[in-house]
Order: structure tokens, then C-alpha cells, then sequence
């Protein structure tokens, strides 16, 4: 068993692992995976925000709203496509979250959390501005469910489809391959421990106690019998 624990063995669960989680779209200006994000991502809530859940069904009428409100006020930092790739994007540190990819991820709180109080403070420390002043509630909900859309089919600026879709059927596709793996993994497991099982089955898990017979044998093959003497007790043994 330990040696399905090994060291190799837990560096190819890892690169396994890794492989599981979508990889970010390639690197351009404004778009590179910006390493404090996840850590931000993971900060708590005020109690205000905590428990809040979107009231607002993601239907074609909220998403179109949230389009209008996002482009006139979200695309010039997080992209038309948003995937952080805005005009103004290179200039910010930290860049602009590629919320294509990590909006499908996060909950509602979160989401609206951020929209309303922006990221001018820690652990933020970010451009983004407050929205709650110029965005009613119903009004940062329809760009959330617009941004969640985003995840489904994401367009870079200038209409290129994006190459990476991380919310619908790819963040589907994901999560079955994610799947597929870590059963491949486990599977492996399995079959190396009825392979060392069996493999023990073939010997004796404890020393088999000699009988007589194979006592004598052991004698006589280390010469302290002679052949007379081995045939004389064998004799006997067999009760003859």
C-alpha cells in the first residue's frame, strides 16, 4: 500500500488534479491571471451582503438590460467580452478580473457585493468603482445575470467568438472530464490493491508451519541424515 502513496504516485494525482480546472484564455494586454484574484476572491462579506441571492429571474429581458448597463459602464475596464481585456485595462494594477471566466463561479452575494461597493479598499485595492449609488438593486442584478451569460459564450472585443467558455455547457464539459479523471485515478487505486492483495494471496500472509515430513526433508537435503536414516524415518512417518 505505501507505495501507492508515494511520492510519484501523489505527483500524478496532482498534475491530474491540476489538469481538471479550466486553464485562462491566453495572455494579452489587461488579461493576465492576476495571482492575488483568488485570494480576493475568498475575502468574507459584511453581514449586509452575506445572504443576499439574485431576486431577478436571468431571462433574455434582464440580460439584455444588463448588456446596456455593462456596456456603458463595465466594458471600458472588463471587456466587451469580459475577459478583462478593456481600453483601459492596462493600465490598472490590479488588472480587471476576466469575469467571463470567474462570474459563473461565484455566488450571488459575492457578485453583488462587488458591484455595489467596488474595490477601493482592502483586500481589494482595485479601480473598480462603488455602483450602489448609480445602479439601483434591480439595475446590478440585471448586469450580473448579464455577466453570468458571458461565461456561456463570451465574445472578445471586435466579435471574435472567445476561445474559452466557462459557464453552460463548457463549464459542464469541465466538470465531466474533472470527473472522468478523478474516477481514472481511483480505478488505479483499486487495481494496484487488489493486484498487491492477490499478489499476497499467492504467498502466505505467515509462515506455514513444517510438518514432519518437510522437517525431515530439510534434514536430509542439509546433509544431517544419511539416505538409510531418511528412509527409516520416512517409514515411520508413513506408518509402514
Amino acid at each position: 500500500m505505501r507505495r501507492l502513496l508515494s511520492p510519484g504516485w501523489i505527483s500524478v494525482m496532482g498534475l491530474l488534479l491540476a489538469a481538471c480546472g479550466p486553464s485562462p484564455r491566453a495572455a494579452g494586454p489587461g488579461m493576465g491571471m492576476d495571482p492575488g484574484m483568488m485570494s480576493r476572491h475568498m475575502a468574507p462579506l459584511p453581514d449586509e451582503y452575506a445572504d443576499r441571492t439574485n431576486p431577478v429571474p436571468a431571462d433574455a429581458e434582464s440580460v439584455a438590460r444588463g448588456k446596456e448597463i455593462y456596456d456603458a459602464n463595465c466594458a471600458v475596464c472588463h471587456g466587451a467580452g469580459g475577459w478583462g481585456d478593456g481600453p483601459a485595462a492596462a493600465n490598472l494594477n490590479p488588472p480587471p478580473a476576466p469575469i467571463a471566466h470567474t462570474g459563473p463561479m461565484l455566488a450571488d452575494a459575492y457578485l453583488f457585493y462587488r458591484v455595489s461597493e467596488g474595490g477601493g479598499f482592502a483586500p481589494f485595492d482595485s479601480a473598480m468603482p462603488a455602483w450602489k449609488e448609480k445602479l439601483n438593486e434591480a439595475d446590478r442584478w440585471d448586469v450580473i445575470n448579464y455577466v453570468r451569460s458571458l461565461g456561456g459564450g463570451g465574445m472578445m472585443d471586435g466579435g471574435m467568438m472567445g476561445p474559452m467558455m466557462f459557464g453552460g455547457t463548457m463549464m459542464l464539459g469541465w466538470m465531466l472530464l474533472a470527473t472522468v479523471l478523478t474516477l481514472g485515478v481511483l480505478a488505479a487505486i483499486v487495481v494496484g490493491i487488489v493486484w498487491l492483495v492477490r499478489g499476497a494471496g499467492g504467498r502466505s500472509l505467515s509462515p506455514r508451519a513444517e510438518s514432519p515430513l518437510d522437517v525431515l526433508k530439510r534434514r536430509y537435503a542439509a546433509g544431517e541424515l544419511s539416505a538409510e536414516q531418511f528412509e527409516m524415518m520416512k517409514r515411520q512417518l508413513s506408518g509402514e
